[in-house]
């Protein structure tokens, strides 16, 4: 009884202490760390800045979504980027540069927000992952109008997108992304699945003779692969009527008001 120390095997060990072997559990078990990221909340109105008051207009934070735990979250290049500016330092809207019009490519069905499901064309070119204002309105998804970047058509022409929408749910069989999307105006496209789309899911694509075609994507959570066939591209199912074309800072003004 006065011995210093006594042998055990683990295996003798946690079969005599039940806490022990939950503690050693807890330790050994990998956890998912989930990124720091810029998070808003919920149409928030901020009047606590010096300027607000019933003469200036409230200052609106985009909403964003609050994804379950271990879910999958396509981070933006673009949105990393301008989170790794220095306090005082501007973003250069020439860094990124990305293709407007798209040409003969294939695209999938997805269901996007958990409403409806949109044509979504695969571009591995493409550094991004867009999404026509149409849809963005159709479906009441809530973008943050501070991000942009230049989007060039085919003649050379310069525009700026309306912003991101963080953290949009989007299914792919039994799938589910969670994808920052770039709100572009007037696409030749409802939805665009760029590059990250690809990395993330190990997305393998596979064309057949007759033109047929099919994509298999990679659950990194789950383990679960899907193989999708794809349709042809087809025109946009989503378009804003010509009269409620509005210049951006208009825009910006008539979302804000409709949130308020």
């Amino acid at each position: 009884m006065k011995t210093s120390f006594v042998t055990l095997l683990h295996q003798e060990l946690l079969s005599l202490s039940p806490e022990v072997c939950q503690n050693v559990c807890e330790a050994v078990t990998p956890k998912r760390v989930v990124p720091d990221t810029k998070e808003t909340h919920i149409n928030t109105i901020d009047n606590s800045l010096p300027f607000a008051n019933e003469d200036t207009p409230s200052v609106l934070i985009a909403d964003t979504h609050n994804p379950p735990p271990s879910s999958l979250i396509i981070q933006d290049p673009y949105e990393q980027y301008l989170s790794s500016l220095q306090p005082r330092e501007h973003p250069d809207h020439n860094r990124l540069t990305v293709a407007k019009e798209l040409h003969a490519l294939q695209s999938v069905l997805m269901l996007v927000d958990n409403q409806e499901t949109a044509k979504s064309i695969i571009d591995p070119s493409s550094q991004i992952i867009a999404m026509s204002e149409a849809v963005c309105h159709d479906l009441g998804i809530i973008y943050d109008p501070s991000i942009h970047l230049n989007m060039q058509s085919a003649n050379g022409e310069i525009d700026l997108s309306l912003g991101l929408a963080r953290n949009v749910p989007c299914r792919l069989s039994d799938i589910t992304l969670y994808l920052q999307i770039h709100v572009i105006r007037s696409p030749t496209y409802d939805i665009l699945l760029g590059r990250p789309f690809d990395v993330l899911t190990e997305s393998v694509v596979k064309n057949f003779a007759n033109k047929e075609q099919t994509i298999t994507i990679h659950d990194p959570n789950s383990g679960c692969q899907a193989t999708i066939p794809t349709i042809s591209r087809g025109l946009p199912q989503h378009q804003v009527p010509p009269n409620h074309r509005l210049q951006p800072d208009e825009r910006n003004l008539d979302f804000h008001k409709s949130r308020i």
